[in-house]
Formats: structure tokens, C-alpha cells, sequence
């Protein structure tokens, strides 16, 4: 999956000089034309990483409970034994405010096909819980089936610029606008994979976009005084990032409530 995607970002690469050909693809969550977080404005992101003894990351996640990450399912393999760092500003900067857990149980959705479309979602439990403080912090899930509207917040590390590979250090972080699921549609055409399970984002001819390298991380509702609601896990997008005003694709976490209840109680119910 990985090396296809690769591939994809080459060849959109190589034709930006002349016609630039728009292609759906996982987006990994990079922000374009971001800026710099305040430092640990979203205490719920983690880094996820494939091995949690030595962590390189490769997915962004959320915290929503202490012992709970929701995550794309496209970020998930193999989840016993992923690493998960939360309280993280610099990417690579572990000190002590951050907690490094390791991921005991994970599960993606059944109908998850694989790539670009719907049920990109998975839940990972953490062996040892998460310890709240200013650092790390849970979001909000929403109320069941919620339509959100208006602005919202978009977090992740990694590429700044869409023919740019390199990572950025610092958490990226952007204002986007929500779409209604008809503007989305119309903004993407026909025969793509946009299901009313996803919610979508826009740039407003900004070129602000979601990108490739940190999957699974959050689109939040931020309101004063109580904790980030989560509207999105970034799923899919376009590529070359930030080109043609096209939207960023996420999964819309007020579809699958019911499921992430059903997960966590199955899990209990078996430990």
C-alpha cells in the first residue's frame, strides 16, 4: 500500500510542471500550509509507530479514553505490539511530558476494503492506561450520527508542501471549513469512493489540505473551556496536496459510535 502510494506522489510530481493530474489517494494527514501548534493545544494526539521498541512514526491517532486510541484502519496491520507516544509537540522529542504506551489489542473495521473508501476506521487499547494531565488529554466523541458544520481544526505532523517530502518537526496545525455531504460530492465528481460516512474539508481556494504522512490523525471542534470534539479521522484526499481546491476526505466519527461502543464492550467482555 504503502510503496503504491509512493509511486502515486512520484508520478503526481512529475507531471506538475505541465498538467497536473488530480488522483484520489490515502492522505496520512499532513497538513498543508499549516503553522506551528501551540505548544500541546491538541493533548489528544499520539504518534503511532508499527513496533513500540523503536518508535518511528507512521500514523497520527486520538486519544479518547484513557486506555482507547481511534485511528484509520488503513494505518493498522499488524496492532499487538504498535507503540503509541502521546503528549508529543516535536516529532521526535520524547522527554518528560510524554507517555510511550503499547498497543495490546487493535481491530479495524470489517468492511474496511483496504484503500481509498469508506470504514476507514480501527480502535487500539494500550496495555497501560494513559495518565491525564495538562499534556495528555482525551477529545470528546460526538453524539451519534452529528452533522458538524462551520470551522474546524486539523492537527498532524509532516510535510508542509505538496512537492516537498520533508517531515516537519513541530506539530502542523490548520483552520479548514466543513462541507455539507452535497458540496463535498459535487467538489469530487462521480465514481469516487465518498460515502455519507465521511465528512469533508475545504480549502476555500486556500490550498489548505490534508497530505501524505500521518494518517488517522484529528479534525476537531475546539470550544472554549471543555475538551476538542472529534469530527474526523483523516482518511483520503487528492494528490498533488493542496492543488485544485480539491477537499480533504475524512472518516466521520458520529457514523461509527454504535461500532467503537461495540469494540470497547467485546473487548471487555473477553478480558
Amino acid at each position: 500500500m504503502k510503496a503504491v502510494l509512493v509511486l502515486a506522489l512520484f508520478v503526481a510530481c512529475g507531471s506538475a510542471s505541465s498538467i497536473i493530474q488530480f488522483k484520489p489517494s490515502l492522505p496520512t494527514g499532513r497538513v498543508i500550509k499549516g503553522e506551528d501548534a501551540v505548544e500541546h493545544a491538541a493533548p489528544y494526539i499520539v504518534s503511532l509507530s508499527s513496533k513500540a521498541t523503536s518508535h518511528s512514526h507512521i500514523c497520527g491517532g486520538t486519544i479518547i479514553a484513557k486506555d482507547w486510541i481511534v485511528t484509520a484502519a488503513h494505518c493498522i496491520s499488524s496492532p499487538v505490539g504498535m507503540g503509541a507516544i502521546a503528549g508529543l509537540h516535536e516529532r521526535a522529542d520524547v522527554n518528560e511530558k510524554t507517555q510511550s504506551r503499547v498497543v495490546d489489542f487493535g481491530l479495524k473495521h470489517a468492511n474496511f476494503g483496504g484503500g481509498v473508501g469508506p470504514y476507514d476506521i480501527a480502535l487500539l487499547h494500550v496495555s497501560e492506561p494513559f495518565v491525564y494531565n495538562e499534556w495528555v488529554q482525551p477529545a470528546i466523541l460526538p453524539q451519534r450520527e452529528e452533522i458538524h458544520s462551520g470551522e474546524a481544526k486539523l492537527y498532524g505532523w509532516g510535510q508542509v508542501k505538496a512537492f516537498n517530502f520533508a517531515a516537519a518537526k513541530v506539530l502542523q496545525t490548520v483552520t479548514t471549513q466543513l462541507l455539507t455531504y452535497d458540496e463535498c460530492e459535487e467538489a469530487v465528481g462521480e465514481g469516487t469512493q465518498l460515502r455519507e460516512s465521511n465528512v469533508c474539508s475545504d480549502s476555500l481556494q486556500k490550498g489548505i489540505s490534508a497530505c501524505n504522512g500521518d494518517s488517522g490523525g484529528p479534525l476537531v471542534q475546539e470550544h472554549e473551556g471543555v475538551a476538542s470534539e472529534l469530527v474526523g479521522i483523516v482518511s483520503w484526499g487528492y494528490i498533488p496536496c493542496g492543488y485544485g481546491n480539491k477537499p480533504s476526505i475524512y472518516t466521520r466519527v458520529s457514523a461509527y459510535i454504535d461500532w467503537i461502543a461495540q469494540v470497547q464492550s467485546a473487548y471487555y467482555t473477553l478480558n
